[in-house]
């Protein structure tokens, strides 16, 4: 299993790194990638966000699906965002990218994969990190077009637009650990809080104690020091690599791929009971 430690590994030890988080709704970030967010902000790296999706869904409450749910996830965002660099490093900033799809229809498309060529060739990131389009921890479809919109655009690349490596998160086949902070999660629990319309405090506390510190403790028995784990997209004579088919997968990654895509499922239809016209006719988009 392979260890890494992002000083030495990133490729860049000396100046400044662009790193490029894709997030496909505005609390993905907080949940999925929080550690290596933070130590991009504390060390002063250029910090980019794309978030993908608008989060007009992310509520059972079907009176604030829309623009009000919108406008009220757009300000959680930007105060999670700013007590991370009020905290860690305030003379760093944030470059917020908003792509504006709907959430739930990220659409996976010729135009969209494109798009996001586009938008890695301009921002020329040294490190990217996105959802894992193929070994899948949660099947949201926006969290998987998020992965697979990254991985076909990084085909469509030269050999110098290339960032150096790229990081999946939200993955059941983790081989690379990167070191994070334990005394960090006094920022990701502040951070996770200002997302009101997502968690309550309970959920939060639960999100921290369990899915967090579980996973940054086994972490530690795996490779000797707190991390966050990610699978590492390979290349072979600078062409991506692709991933292996699924009739090969183990048995028990068979069986934790269906359980997930269950689970996942049936939270996506508990937020997703509207259509974008039922949102339309409500005057709510």
């Amino acid at each position: 299993m392979m260890k890494m430690q992002p000083e030495t590994e990133f490729g860049k030890k000396d100046g400044k790194l662009t790193l490029m988080f894709f997030s496909p709704h505005p609390d993905d970030i907080e949940i999925g990638v929080p550690f290596q967010y933070i130590n991009g902000v504390r060390r002063g790296d250029k910090i980019i966000e794309v978030l993908m999706t608008n989060g007009e869904f992310g509520t059972d409450r079907d009176e604030f699906k829309g623009k009000r749910l919108v406008k009220i996830r757009a300000k959680e965002l930007e105060n999670s965002n700013n007590i991370l660099i009020m905290n860690i490093n305030p003379n760093n900033r944030i470059k917020l990218i908003r792509l504006g799809y709907i959430d739930g229809h990220l659409p996976f498309t010729n135009k969209t994969i494109q798009r996001i060529t586009d938008l890695i060739k301009q921002e020329s990131p040294h490190i990217i990190f996105t959802c894992d389009p193929w070994y899948v921890q949660d099947y949201h479809p926006d969290h998987v077009n998020a992965g697979r919109l990254v991985y076909f655009a990084l085909k469509r690349l030269k050999k110098s637009e290339l960032p150096l490596k790229v990081f999946y998160y939200y993955t059941t086949k983790a081989d690379t650990y990167l070191k994070c902070n334990w005394s960090d999660f006094k920022i990701v629990k502040l951070m996770q809080s200002q997302h009101k319309s997502q968690y309550s405090p309970f959920e939060n506390k639960i999100f921290i104690t369990i899915y967090n510190k579980l996973s940054v403790i086994k972490h530690f028995f795996e490779c000797g020091y707190f991390s966050e784990s990610f699978r590492s997209q390979k290349f072979n004579n600078d062409k991506i690599v692709s991933p292996k088919p699924f009739n090969k997968m183990g048995f028990s990654k068979r069986i934790l791929y269906y359980i997930l895509n269950y689970f996942t499922e049936k939270g996506y239809k508990k937020f997703h009971n509207l259509s974008i016209e039922d949102l339309k006719n409500r005057g709510q988009i």
